[in-house]
């Protein structure tokens, strides 16, 4: 999967990827040649995700500060 494919991704739907992986590495259905491919793909999607509720969680904060106001 592309950078600019998982950027697109909603954020339950790579969170639903990443559970997805998570559950074939912890039953070993992952060969070894498409393992590094996995651990990458894990490792993008979790970025994705916490840039995505970093990014919530600024909007948020300035709707609540602005309600404040």
């Amino acid at each position: 999967m592309t950078e600019e494919k998982i950027k697109g991704l909603r954020y339950d739907k790579a969170l639903e990827m990443l559970r997805a992986i998570s559950l074939k590495l912890e039953n070993k259905e992952v060969s070894i040649d498409d393992l590094t491919t996995q651990v990458k793909l894990a490792n993008q999607l979790t970025e994705h995700c916490r840039k995505k509720l970093e990014m919530t969680e600024k909007e948020i904060s300035k709707i609540i500060r602005t309600e404040e106001n």
